[in-house]
């Protein structure tokens, strides 16, 4: 096995070489430096898990960890802590996750087609044009890492199904919260296929038993992620998401023809746009239907008399998710509203690359030369490598540069729109200014603490009576306190939704607080408990695998 990860590690490097320059890069959503931050001031507040960051919003906060998946901010924050500079960390987090999205493809491919049929595979399913433009181009890293997960969920599911044991429930787990905690989108694009593999293995072995530990691992995952996804599900009704829907982000304007999937690659940095004049690419890539055209010529052949069923399966998992990017599936987005989500319906390309890429490795059952592979991976890398680039390269970038000016307020205004609190009904046109308004009255007062989820100040109140307001949004976790007494009674600003409390003449002391509503409680508890039980679960497991 090891052999086998330094053969992968060559064959992907081009993928991600340029990621080992001093600098940083062009993309999309220039955000990810920036959430790395904000996880990083969480962790340093004790703020665990974090909810609340402190800078978006222009300074006045947003809630933006109780809705976005965590996990590639999680997987980087220990090379913060090794004191990697934060543009740094994201692109230690893409080398990670090109390394572990061809390595879990191997893994799934091996168990079907062989070890060489599992080289393929991973190299197709890294050097895929969309993988590219989901990392180079977009820099979606959350759907970037989802797609690393889809082969690994495919991988233990079937493990636990076939062996029928008990040992691989963890596993199944693990890597099914994982897709959770990456992105939500691709986890509904992904919920489908994952029942229908389900459902083929089950019927293959018959297997009643496994049913029992499929049902135990989705509970598991579920707790798992709990501290994630019950807050997702429960307090969606305290942000506004019709920006996510509207405008640029509504699926109509995003369906893809046939050209744009199967001929045209039109690489280029641009964005999406109505009809198929995008200045990006959602090409499916050429040998990514050619390979498995070549495959379906031989199903009848011996060789795949065990694996007949399980191709045509890939085959059309592939072609319906290739269905659904293009608009003559209109219809089923118009009738399942919850589709609207996804936003881009040429998200399903991940799908379709999936099942491709997996497909495209079972040439080797057919050929049985190894001498095949080294020849269609350096067709697939000469044909695919160059897209693995970005736009543009900044060598002398740094954290401070990134941080700073201009570039530090196009970072806390960006995305200003999304999750934010219902309590103000819109986005603030100046950043935040003063940690707090006298708006009534008059006084002074002085900071004592500002984190992401404590605020403390003294105050001089030397009018009669006097209205205080903080400048942090309101949103439900938020508690205040005036001389050690909570406040529950107190009016939001009807612009901004910033809490706004009476103090008399004197010397005061305000305290904020953003703690745990119920749900997040409950999250927060399922999950530790959860993970609890996984350790425990993988230690036993290393321990015996130690005493043999």
């Amino acid at each position: 096995m090891k052999k086998d990860l330094l053969i992968l590690l060559i064959l992907i490097l081009p993928s991600f070489a340029l990621l080992f320059q001093k600098g940083y890069f062009s993309m999309h959503d220039d955000l990810q430096a920036f959430r790395q931050l904000e996880l990083n001031k969480c962790f340093q507040d004790g703020q665990i898990p974090c909810r609340w960051v402190p800078d978006m919003g222009y300074g006045f906060g947003y809630p933006l960890f109780n809705y976005y998946p965590p996990l590639p901010y999680l997987i980087g924050q220990p090379f913060v802590w090794l004191g990697f500079q934060y543009i740094d960390v994201v692109k230690v987090v893409g080398i990670f996750g090109f390394i572990v999205t061809a390595l879990n493809m191997y893994l799934l491919a091996r168990e079907f087609w062989g070890r060489w049929g599992g080289f393929v595979s991973a190299a197709f399913y890294t050097y895929a044009p969309y993988h590219s433009v989901d990392f180079w181009v977009r820099a979606a890293v959350n759907e970037f890492w989802a797609m690393a997960f889809y082969p690994l969920i495919f991988w233990t599911t079937y493990r636990l199904i076939k062996d029928q044991k008990t040992k691989w429930i963890p596993f199944v787990s693990l890597s099914v919260a994982a897709l959770m905690l990456s992105h939500n989108p691709m986890l509904m694009i992904f919920t489908p296929v994952l029942i229908l593999w389900c459902l083929f293995w089950l019927a293959k072995f018959r297997s009643v038993r496994s049913i029992r530990n499929l049902f135990l691992a989705v509970l598991w995952s579920l707790g798992l992620a709990a501290f994630f996804t019950l807050p997702v599900i429960f307090e969606t009704k305290y942000v506004s998401v019709w920006t996510l829907t509207s405008g640029y982000f509504n699926y109509l304007a995003h369906f893809l023809d046939l050209k744009q999937i199967f001929l045209n690659i039109n690489w280029g940095y641009g964005s999406s746009i109505l009809g198929p004049a995008d200045t990006m690419s959602f090409a499916l890539g050429f040998l990514y239907w050619i390979v498995p055209i070549l495959v379906l010529l031989f199903i009848f052949s011996k060789k795949f008399v065990n694996h007949k069923s399980l191709i045509i399966i890939l085959v059309l998992i592939t072609l319906g998710a290739l269905f659904m990017s293009h608009s003559k599936s209109t219809p089923i987005w118009l009738v399942l509203k919850p589709l609207e989500f996804l936003q881009f319906p040429w998200r399903f390309l991940t799908l379709a690359v999936f099942t491709a890429s997996f497909l495209s490795g079972a040439i080797m059952m057919a050929t049985n030369k190894k001498i095949f592979v080294p020849l269609i991976i350096s067709l697939l890398i000469f044909m695919n490598g160059n897209y693995f680039r970005p736009r543009e390269w900044y060598p002398s970038m740094t954290d401070a540069q990134k941080f700073s000016g201009k570039s530090w307020q196009l970072l806390v205004t960006s995305g200003i729109f999304d999750y934010l609190p219902i309590y103000a009904p819109a986005p603030p046109a100046d950043p935040v200014g003063a940690d707090l308004n006298i708006s009534q009255g008059l006084g002074t007062f002085i900071r004592i603490i500002k984190t992401s989820n404590l605020q403390k100040y003294s105050l001089d109140i030397t009018s009669p009576q006097s209205l205080v307001e903080l400048q942090t949004y309101y949103f439900p976790g938020w508690r205040y306190w005036i001389d050690g007494a909570e406040v529950k009674n107190y009016n939001l600003d009807p612009l901004l939704g910033r809490p706004q409390l009476s103090l008399p003449t004197g010397r005061h002391e305000i305290v904020a607080k953003f703690t745990n509503t119920p749900i997040r409680t409950l999250g927060n508890t399922l999950s530790l408990i959860s993970w609890s039980l996984l350790l425990l679960s993988f230690n036993r497991k290393i321990s015996i695998w130690m005493r043999k």
